[in-house]
């Protein structure tokens, strides 16, 4: 295992109910064997609620690595089910590490990770594209010029912010999804919710905080739209508990823990009847890549995290100018670093000690 470090920044600043964030900031995880790599990264970001600071990223890792050497690379389920209980309260760390093998192993394999994992082909599928919470004016300016994309998802400070929605609506004609990122009150969603069908909004994402139980249900009883978890439903544990609360709910890889938990919540899902949204973090094409080779498996995507970056880590997954997912053509996620970017920051000895190279399985080509 070699770790690296990340710095992107998107276009425009990412803003939503609960922060600003002018860069991401991440570990990339590098898992080798006969000569070949797996990818995966995992950002400084909620870093309270998920213990993500880039040095509590590196350390977690570095302890990992003794038990990391002695797996095999090409059974990655196995290998998560060996360090989940010693990252459980890291969950990023588990999934970058958990992507990156999985990687591994569809490149060893020589096939595209959709087809080591069963998925259905992501190629076609459609992403939604985020416009960060801003100034009403600043807001529509992000419509990207190809408004051809088939859905938006719009972060809004409170509920009744709905002249960002009128402005947005005068540019576009495609439905809306709103973020409240756990920050809104549920008065100020009531008043509003009888207005939310005619402005062409398809789902509500996380209104209320994660302990808000009573708002979410009542809610749920008397909105128009669907309701979906995000921070309220981020692993398995979470899933059993309050999955039934909502409507769908949105999956992101790194909260869960990787792509391995990912694949038995979305399979949950669909076995209980919930909606489902495969969603990113703030990462790089390295995170946005293993994502799609999943999203054949959900009802909404939104890995757009690459539409949106001015810097990026390498080249994998494409989007055209609907959101069109395109694979790269090559085996794994399709990710190939670009170590000529200004992405790739320094060294991770910077930040804690210096970093050990630790084969896989024995076998580091």
């Amino acid at each position: 295992m070699r770790l690296h470090l990340a710095r992107t920044v998107d276009h425009d600043v990412w803003r939503s109910a609960r922060e600003a964030i002018p860069e991401h900031r991440a570990v990339v995880v590098e898992v080798r064997a006969r000569g070949e790599s797996g990818w995966g990264e995992a950002p400084e970001f909620m870093t309270s609620v998920y213990s993500s600071r880039l040095a509590t990223l590196i350390e977690r890792l570095r302890g990992v690595e003794s038990t990391l050497s002695s797996c095999d690379p090409e059974r990655p389920e196995l290998t998560w089910s060996r360090l989940a209980p010693l990252l459980a309260d890291c969950p990023f760390a588990l999934g970058a590490l958990d992507v990156a093998c999985h990687d591994l192993a569809a490149r060893l394999a020589g096939i595209p990770l959709y087809e080591r994992l069963g998925c259905p082909d992501p190629t076609g599928r459609r992403s939604a594209y985020s416009i960060g919470l801003d100034e009403p004016a600043a807001m529509v300016a992000k419509l990207p010029e190809s408004s051809d994309w088939h859905m938006y998802k719009v972060k809004l400070g409170k509920a009744g912010d709905l002249d960002v929605l009128r402005l947005l609506r005068e540019r576009t004609d495609a439905p809306f999804w709103l973020d409240g990122n756990a920050g809104w009150a549920y008065e100020d969603l009531a008043a509003v919710l009888g207005e939310l069908p005619s402005l062409g909004v398809a789902a509500i994402e996380q209104p209320f905080s994660v302990g808000d139980r009573e708002a979410q249900l009542r809610a749920r009883e008397v909105s128009p739209v669907p309701i979906f978890a995000d921070e309220s439903v981020t692993n398995l544990d979470e899933f059993e508990r309050h999955a039934g609360d909502f409507d769908g709910v949105n999956v992101k890889i790194l909260k869960a823990g990787g792509i391995t938990p990912s694949l038995e919540i979305l399979r949950a899902c669909r076995e209980r009847g919930i909606s489902t949204m495969l969603g990113c973090l703030p990462e790089s094409s390295i995170g946005a890549s293993a994502a799609a080779h999943l999203s054949g498996m959900v009802d909404h995507v939104d890995v757009d995290t690459i539409a949106l970056l001015a810097t990026d880590t390498g080249t994998g997954v494409r989007l055209d100018g609907s959101g069109r997912i395109g694979l790269s053509g090559l085996p794994g996620t399709g990710f190939l670093p670009d170590p000529a970017s200004e992405a790739w920051a320094a060294d991770p000895e910077s930040v804690v000690g210096p970093i050990v190279a630790v084969p896989l399985g024995g076998t580091l080509g």
